[in-house]
């Protein structure tokens, strides 16, 4: 007989054989607030709602607890509304069951049990629902089966169907296989109700209530073992804890320990390390002093005020036409007499924060003038060939005037340019281009109105006369420091004596030239 919205899908299920038998398994969705130890009841075993209305508004409590033939339909009801689910699925058997089995999951069910309505009736038959009325004790579930672990994304399909079809095969083969092989093949009779609905859910309330009970005492009996046992265990790992925080302490405190040793012998070592770099370095800096030369000997009409300021730290000392400077590779380190006008105003104007002259030169026969800056700046006078030989070439190694606007200029990369520098000199550069040149110093000419003069000069001071040489004298010595480390020409009889008495105690290590006749040795012994 068709009823109007009735289902026509196929069922597996077996062709009903009596109305007093139902299936024997069920099976339900849990909520979150039910739990296999307690029973299972309906929200409100005392509400009076027709079984039209109780299938048509399922979310409204009522005296009816709704369970699935389908497994598969109890698995999209925990998967599908999973706020309201506890993503677990119960099997509840009907034998024994004393309550009331209200069976639409089918036509036939439905048109029993009179259930016309539209959406009830497509509910029921889509579903397989039976409905049951009365408490379901603990010893009438069996296996649960918890969805979770399936990670399922079911909740955006609208219908059952769509659903399943969503579902992996591996997973609903597994949910076939946990229960039973064919559960719709298992079936139960009936019990008939013989009492009245209302005293049914009060003795429900009566069994459940018991029931309750006994597993209230049941799991505080546990709780009361569980908690002794839980106070042995809190003992023991009390124990274990001390144990391993004692253990953790000791480590710490070697750990520290051993920090504190390693710390003790990294600063020993950085001291060590400092105290060897400091040594290093005054060691370095007396080698360079040595190099320099730390000793002086000095013949020239400033030599008193030079003497008095000259000590073994400076960094050079230059001589010109009337006067001499000593550097000292400091801020204001300088000392100096009868320099250029030009040359001494721009040294005097630096301040403490400015940068310092660390080279310079002086021509012995005119105000011409070179001095570099530790930023590498400089200011300079000099011939037109000069300044166009330096211009913008950078920092410079070597510089030296000569006589009559001759110069000689060398690069930190060992080149080097010059020009009208006496033959001699000229010849020496020439055949050792391979040498880079460290010092280099060039006197003045002698002049002949001034030969009277000049020789009662040295004969006070010397007690002799210096001979005339056709070319000026002049010093050089070799970056290499290999034989001959340094070369001197054209000197006066004075220096030649100076140097080899300085030779036989020690070593010459610079010679400057100023005007005619005037030089300042450099020795170490």
């Amino acid at each position: 007989m068709a009823t109007a919205g009735a289902y026509y899908g196929s069922y597996s299920e077996p062709l009903r054989q009596s109305t007093d038998e139902v299936q024997r398994y069920v099976y339900r969705a849990l909520r979150p607030d039910e739990d296999v130890i307690a029973g299972l009841r309906a929200w409100d075993p005392a509400a009076d709602r027709t079984m039209e209305q109780a299938l048509a508004e399922g979310g409204v409590a009522n005296q009816y607890l709704h369970t699935t033939l389908s497994p598969n339909v109890a698995l999209y009801y925990a998967e599908h509304t999973t706020q309201k689910s506890k993503q677990q699925i119960v099997e509840i058997d009907l034998e024994g069951f004393s309550g009331e089995v209200i069976d639409v999951s089918d036509p036939y069910g439905c048109s029993r049990h009179g259930i016309k309505h539209h959406k009830a009736y497509h509910f029921a038959v889509k579903h397989k629902v039976v409905m049951l009325r009365g408490y379901v004790q603990p010893s009438r579930l069996g296996k649960v089966l918890n969805t979770a672990p399936y990670r399922l994304n079911v909740r955006g399909y609208p219908s059952f169907e769509d659903s399943e079809k969503a579902v992996p095969p591996f997973v609903l083969q597994e949910v076939k296989s946990y229960w039973r092989y064919d559960p719709a093949w298992a079936r139960c009779r009936k019990l008939r109700m013989q009492e009245a609905p209302d005293q049914a859910w009060k003795d429900d309330d009566a069994v459940h209530g018991g029931v309750l009970k006994r597993e209230s005492e049941r799991l505080a009996e546990q709780i009361a073992k569980l908690e002794v046992q839980k106070k042995l265990i809190d003992a023991q790992s009390w124990q274990i804890q001390e144990r391993t925080e004692k253990e953790a302490r000791r480590k710490e405190e070697e750990r520290l320990q051993k920090l504190e040793q390693e710390r003790a012998e990294q600063q020993r070592l950085e001291e060590r390390k400092r105290k060897r770099e400091e040594e290093e370095r005054r060691q370095e800096k007396y080698l360079a002093e040595e190099r320099r030369g730390p000793r002086i000997w000095a013949c020239c009409t400033e030599q008193d005020h030079l003497l008095q300021y000259f000590d073994r730290a400076a960094l050079q000392v230059a001589l010109g036409r009337s006067g001499y400077i000593t550097l000292w590779d400091r801020a204001k380190g300088h000392s100096w007499s009868g320099i250029p006008n030009l040359l001494y105003n721009k040294i005097n104007s630096r301040g403490y924060h400015q940068s310092h002259a660390t080279l310079v030169a002086l021509s012995p026969d005119s105000d011409n003038y070179y001095v570099q800056f530790s930023d590498g700046t400089a200011s300079w006078v000099g011939p037109d060939s000069f300044t166009n030989a330096i211009q913008n070439s950078g920092r410079l190694s070597v510089v030296a005037f000569g006589p009559s606007g001759s110069w000689f200029v060398e690069w930190p990369s060992g080149a080097w340019q010059h020009e009208g520098l006496p033959r001699s000199l000229s010849n020496m550069l020439n055949s050792n281009r391979h040498r880079s040149v460290a010092i280099l110093s060039i006197s003045g000419k002698r002049d002949e109105d001034d030969f009277s003069d000049i020789d009662e000069y040295y004969e006070l001071i010397h007690g002799r006369q210096d001979s005339r040489d056709s070319e000026p004298a002049w010093f050089i010595r070799w970056e290499d420091g290999k034989h001959p480390a340094w070369k001197l020409m054209n000197q006066p009889a004075d220096l030649s004596e100076t140097v080899d008495e300085v030779q036989q105690r020690g070593a010459v290590r610079s010679i400057e030239f100023g005007k005619h006749g005037e030089w300042v040795l450099r020795y170490s012994d």
